[in-house]
């Protein structure tokens, strides 16, 4: 039976307490006065320490490695052993390099220039002979022609027929912004620029001037308005091919928006991201709750959908559906408590370590979702058995509002969702995907901080399904949107919008493939 308490542990009376000691000491009560001031100490220091833990997570300037090696040297605990890290393979390089430094990428075009000797050193100095040129030393180094912002003048041509009135003038071009002061190219530059490198239209404008060209950012980010409503209907295709069959995974985050209407200002709202295979779809809503995911999955709530522990999701289940979970949540809360000083909960994450080297080697082996089904009978199940039976062997010998009490609670809660990776070879063993994906809209609210009211946010949704799908496919997404702007402004038929998406225009255009250089930076952002 769990002692009363004397007082609050979160805001303490001392008047209180100080009676209460009073009394208890008066009446010889000295085994439940221990007992009860024990209790009390103990749950002021749980809560402590998880104040303590919240002050750190909000001031640390980014997130903590959760890789097992360093979670241990922060522990300091040198007994264990310390496995050594797999020696990195040297990647060959693609010119002349110095040092084991590799040369610069083989398909970036070469501009040459000579370094020629001056003319007062071309002299032998024995014989006062002109020396004669023996060879040229290569010399490659990576650099770049800064962008330059010109004028475009289009002279519209004007007829007339020489034998009456009649006069006839060239028709304007389509354009994204018609007789507006800013040229397609510079547009789709600077919806790139936004989203792709974080840059909010203000500073670009900066740039801008400081190139002797002075475009308000109000001007600039109408055109961009323009642009992302241009390129609306092939996000929306984009959605209904992430909706359809296949396994979904879904996760989601805040996106500040500025509403006059609001209180302050600004609310929140939420962007949800669902991935199906090489689709990715951006989704807005004005709130994270279950309307939002059923808006989104339409009428067929009997689908397999991967995500964290949320609740929001639990009507699938209802529906006879399927929630598969995350590892790497069940995972991150050892983590916290190994990082609070709990080595107990090392004991886990040496458990569920191995159940991410499976996962790594079926990847590099290119498996199928059968022969990764079959890799994870063999290897994974084991793994599994063995974290169950550690987590109902050390459940009852900590209390469930300890840091290691509810890592093992929430495990334990969210088992029979965790566990179903082993029955279906295309469910993951994390939702790491989707948070991945949902970096790209966290890096960039840090930098433009608000979509403009509910439109806003649709158009940051559309432009991130657009661009996170050109990444999954491996094409270029700046080189996409210039060149499915380019074709949507020209008069692209509405019945032929299936052939712009990622997919088709990658097999028409080979020019649109992401080298893997490209790739890796691009999935990193």
């Amino acid at each position: 039976m769990t002692p009363r308490s004397p007082t609050s542990p979160i805001a303490p009376d001392l008047a209180q307490l100080r009676a209460w000691l009073e009394q208890m000491v008066k009446a010889m009560k000295f085994v439940e006065l221990v007992v009860a001031i024990l209790a009390f100490i103990t749950r002021m220091r749980d809560i402590n320490t998880e104040l303590m833990r919240q002050l750190a997570h909000l001031r640390r300037k980014r997130p903590r490695s959760e890789t097992l090696r360093r979670l241990e040297k922060q522990l300091l605990l040198s007994f264990m052993p310390h496995p050594k890290p797999a020696e990195k393979k040297k990647k060959k390089g693609g010119g002349n390099g110095s040092g084991g430094r590799p040369g610069a990428p083989a398909h970036v075009p070469r501009l040459e220039t000579e370094n020629n000797v001056p003319s007062e050193m071309r002299i032998c100095p024995s014989c006062g002979a002109e020396m004669t040129t023996v060879r040229h030393s290569r010399c490659e180094y990576i650099d770049l022609i800064p962008a330059k912002v010109f004028i475009a003048v289009r002279l519209d041509e004007t007829v007339a027929c020489p034998n009456d009135d009649t006069i006839v003038s060239a028709p304007t071009p389509p354009a994204i912004v018609e007789r507006g002061k800013l040229g397609d190219t510079l547009i789709v530059e600077a919806v790139c620029d936004k989203f792709l490198e974080h840059l909010p239209v203000e500073r670009q404008c900066t740039r801008f001037a400081r190139a002797g060209v002075v475009i308000a950012p109000q001007t600039l980010g109408r055109s961009v308005c323009a642009a992302l409503d241009l390129l609306a209907p092939v996000a929306k295709m984009i959605v209904e091919k992430t909706r359809g069959p296949g396994f979904l995974a879904t996760d989601a985050t805040s996106i500040p928006i500025l509403d006059p209407e609001a209180q302050e200002g600004i609310r929140t709202a939420a962007m949800w991201c669902w991935t199906n295979a090489k689709w990715v779809s951006f989704f807005y809503s004005r709130s994270a709750d279950s309307d939002s995911v059923k808006r989104f999955l339409g009428k067929d709530f009997k689908r397999n959908v991967q995500c964290d522990g949320t609740a929001t999701l639990s009507f699938i289940e209802r529906a006879g559906g399927k929630r598969p979970g995350c590892m790497s949540h069940g995972r991150r809360k050892f983590v916290e408590a190994a990082l609070l000083g709990d080595k107990v909960a090392l004991e886990a994450l040496h458990l569920i370590a191995p159940l991410f080297v499976v996962e790594r080697q079926a990847t590099e082996a290119g498996d199928t979702a059968e022969q990764r089904l079959a890799r994870r009978q063999e290897h994974s199940k084991p793994i599994i058995e063995n974290i169950r039976a550690w987590l109902d062997e050390k459940r009852p010998f900590f209390p469930p509002k300890t840091a290691l009490g509810k890592a093992i609670g929430y495990m334990s809660r969210q088992w029979h969702r965790l566990i179903l990776f082993l029955d279906d070879g295309n469910v993951e063993l994390t939702n790491n995907r989707r948070e991945r994906e949902l970096r790209r809209l966290v890096q960039g609210r840090k930098n433009w901080l608000f979509a403009r009211e509910d439109i806003g946010g649709q158009r940051v949704a559309d432009i991130l399904t657009i661009l996170a799908t050109c990444i999954a496919h491996d094409v270029n997404p700046r080189a996409y949107l210039h060149l499915v702007t380019k074709l949507i402004v020209r008069g692209w038929p509405q019945s032929k919008l299936r052939d712009l998406l990622p997919d088709q225009l990658r097999r028409a255009h080979s020019e649109l493939v992401l080298l893997p250089s490209e790739d890796e930076l691009l999935l990193d952002a």
